[in-house]
């Protein structure tokens, strides 16, 4: 009956040390930077480049220049025809959709490096991973938001989430002033219209995008009309804590997925996941002792 108690116990602690959700890491998240890129600190609406190990893929067409912008972009091949990221893709969608080199987006607003954060560039042979980490705004210098963008070989692209604006203070309306847009384009002028990148996993082309405006309806349409997804002021960005998956389909097009809380496809435990596994199997170890011992006794 002690044996069967512990054994309750034991499980018990396990089950609700398991329970309790990762702290703001998303399932999918390189912790490893790798290198600060240093022309970008503390610069505002500034860009550099980098030379990948590998032949990452787009469509038609493979890359290993990737251009790296303070706000929350890197473009494929070169800066296109503007020779510039610019920030505000919400408002000037023409910058996002028509500048004649694939850009791929996790976080695209006004984002400023010139009070606090850094970029980072890690490079692992098979992927590689940009990382924009507590990055303030341009409204709000010391307002931070952390992300990053992992391009694999295989034409995987990963969007991980690690905290926007989510500290004492900060809000996606305040700390901002400018809209949001998430996804990827092939940049051809071509205008698929808005989806729901947190309701994977479905099937798209080259372009795919969410778009928020920042100080009227949350979900923009097409040329800044209120017309997009759902959603009260700016609370409809959903995407943080969590990872969009962007894998290529055969011949063009990707789907798009999503992890979360560790559920999502291709998740794996996060640093406090596997804590709280670890803290689990230690706890199990001691009610056996304990046991084993009062048996003895």
């Amino acid at each position: 009956m002690k044996l069967a108690r512990t054994h309750l116990f034991v499980a018990v602690s396990i089950a609700a040390l398991l329970s309790v959700p990762a702290q703001a890491i998303p399932p999918i998240w390189e912790p490893s930077f790798g290198s600060e890129l240093l022309t970008l600190t503390t610069q505002d609406d500034e860009t550099t480049s980098v030379v990948l190990s590998f032949n990452f893929p787009y469509e038609a067409a493979s890359y290993t220049t990737v251009h790296i912008g303070t706000n929350g972009c890197v473009q494929l091949g070169s800066l296109g025809t503007d020779g510039d990221i610019d920030y505000d893709h919400w408002q000037y969608f023409e910058e996002f959709i028509d500048d004649s080199a694939p850009e791929l987006c996790p976080l695209n607003t006004d984002l400023d490096l010139t009070t606090t954060g850094t970029i980072h560039f890690n490079d692992f042979g098979d992927h590689a991973v940009v990382t924009w980490n507590e990055v303030g705004t341009n409204q709000e210098e010391t307002h931070l938001s952390t992300f990053q963008v992992q391009l694999w070989n295989t034409g995987r692209i990963v969007f991980g989430y690690n905290g926007i604006l989510d500290g004492a203070g900060e809000d996606l309306l305040a700390s901002l002033d400018e809209g949001i847009v998430v996804g990827i384009t092939i940049s051809d002028n071509v205008d698929p219209g808005p989806v729901d990148l947190s309701n994977g996993p479905f099937s798209t082309g080259a372009t795919a995008y969410e778009r928020w405006c920042y100080d009227a309806a949350d979900s923009c349409g097409v040329n800044g009309s209120n017309t997009g997804l759902p959603g009260p002021i700016n609370t409809a960005f959903d995407l943080d804590q969590r990872n969009v998956i962007f894998d290529p389909l055969p011949g063009t097009g990707f789907t798009v997925s999503n992890a979360v809380d560790g559920t999502g496809p291709t998740a794996i435990p996060t640093l406090s996941q596997w804590s709280l596994m670890v803290l689990g199997a230690l706890l199990a170890l001691v009610g056996l002792r304990a046991h084993r011992r009062r048996a003895a006794g």
